[in-house]
């Protein structure tokens, strides 16, 4: 028989005292080991989520700046970079969420020596949000009208895009654009190097309906280049922005304050002759002939007619970049020799009434003037330049002139409200478009850009090399 003495019992209660402290000092070092993978995890999450929130706010700077840019109807003047209107004088501007804010700079491109050539931007955005921060580099360039082939508002329809029909170049419709095919194949289907529409229109096929593929099922018409196109955007596009034709038309109106300033505000005139670098004019018959000499100072010339037409045509080619615009309908009547926009151009005839092709009166009987101020339209007819008709339309006097079906070609561009008829199946003109290239570097004198900028890179995070993001690196 044992017995419990006092020591043995001592014992044991120290031994569990032990082990409790093992097991709590253990713990004790799970806590802390989970504690700080807790804090750490916590920090991460912190600065994880603020430095997104910066990057969402240096994005929303820049999107600012493009919005800020979409306002205005022309390219900043200035080649110095500059801040964002109503940001401090340190460039920041709030954000409408708490903690966030940004540092924009635009930055317009440098060494362009031509006036009339294309200009990008490069947007710089630091984002701010608490303690951190996040840089985005946006390289922007504007959309302007005189970059499409062909620019309309209300609707292309049925007839134009057809077998044969070829525009090598860009063509956007706010309405529908129609296509359509009477051959099996696609050898001869209609050709458009770039089209787009918006939502308040789309692409309509002759035979199969509204479809966003240059080639509904079952359909004979493939829009060539269908490989191309099928691909999607920029080549197809069923959603581009809406291209506010108003916008123009208010533009175009008010250079004629800019025209005051040159000397080259025009009232009354009735014919003019554009010979070479020198523009004739006549407001009668058996008035004299004024002379305004053109150049790089007087690149733009503004013509008050009114309800009354103006006649004009070309003599020898003219060789600047020229703009001219009239207040009401302008009458082609006859060539138009402008430069290229690659070479020495280019040349735009703008109205704000209606583009028209005159009668020739040789068919009509009726009186013309003397040579050179006379009509001659009586075949086919080339027309060097750019015109543009934001509330108009481009269309023949009378379609049934001339007799025989000829060819009006247009080797530029053409804007206009909706299209205008030219002539039926047994006269007037065909409309062949040959695009001029160089419209995709350079715009014609004084002409407006789009609301509409298009992306042409995005950097995050970029190295600016040591220097300041307000620095001119562009």
């Amino acid at each position: 028989m044992s017995v419990n003495t006092g020591e043995s019992i001592g014992g044991r209660r120290g031994a569990a005292l032990a082990v409790v402290m093992f097991f709590t000092l253990v713990m004790s070092i799970l806590a802390s080991a989970l504690y700080a993978l807790y804090r750490s995890n916590v920090n991460s999450y912190i600065y994880t989520r603020n430095g997104n929130a910066a990057g969402y706010c240096a994005e929303a700077g820049a999107r600012l700046a493009v919005h800020h840019l979409s306002e205005n109807t022309f390219f900043p003047t200035a080649t110095r970079p500059s801040f964002l209107p109503g940001a401090t004088q340190e460039g920041r501007i709030d954000l409408p969420w708490e903690n966030g804010s940004a540092l924009v700079v635009i930055d317009p491109r440098n060494n362009v020596e031509n006036v009339n050539a294309i200009r990008g931007v490069q947007i710089r955005s630091r984002g701010f949000y608490l303690d951190a921060g996040s840089d985005v580099s946006v390289t922007y360039a504007p959309d302007y009208p005189s970059r499409y082939a062909l620019l309309v508002d209300r609707e292309i329809p049925p007839g134009f895009f057809t077998d044969g029909t070829v525009v090598d170049g860009p063509v956007h419709c706010n309405g529908d654009i129609h296509f359509g095919s009477v051959t099996p194949d696609s050898s001869d289907d209609p050709f458009v190097a770039e089209v787009s529409t918006t939502p308040l229109g789309g692409f309509v096929f002759s035979d199969a309906g509204r479809s966003g593929v240059p080639h509904p099922p079952g359909s004979r018409t493939w829009v060539r280049p269908y490989t191309r196109h099928r691909g999607g955007a920029p080549s197809w596009n069923p959603s581009a922005p809406v291209v506010d034709f108003r916008r123009l038309g208010n533009y175009f109106a008010g250079l004629g304050m800019t025209a005051h300033g040159m000397g080259t505000f025009i009232v009354g005139a009735k014919r003019i002759i554009l010979d070479g670098n020198t523009m004739k004019i006549k407001t009668a018959e058996t008035g004299p002939v004024s002379v305004l000499e053109l150049g790089r100072d007087k690149n733009l010339v503004f013509v008050a007619n009114g309800a009354m037409p103006v006649y004009i045509k070309s003599g020898r080619p003219t060789t600047i970049p020229l703009t001219i615009v009239t207040t009401g309908n302008v009458y082609i009547s006859g060539n138009i020799y402008g430069e290229t926009a690659g070479n020495s151009g280019p040349l735009a005839l703008v109205s704000l009434g209606d583009i028209v092709v005159a009668s020739d009166p040789s068919y009509s009987g009726e009186h013309d003037w003397s040579a050179p101020w006379d009509i001659q339209t009586e075949g086919n007819l080339e027309v060097r330049a750019y015109l543009a008709a934001p509330s108009g339309v481009l269309r023949s006097q009378s379609v049934l002139y001339p007799g025989i079906p000829v060819h009006m070609v247009l080797a530029g561009g053409l804007l206009e409200k909706r299209m205008g008829r030219l002539g039926t199946a047994m006269s007037g003109y065909r409309l062949v478009i040959r695009y001029d290239n160089g419209l995709g570097r350079v715009m014609p004198p004084h002409f407006p850009i789009l609301e509409n900028w298009i992306m042409m890179s995005w950097t995050e995070d970029p190295d600016y090399g040591g220097r300041s993001i307000q620095d001119d690196m562009y």
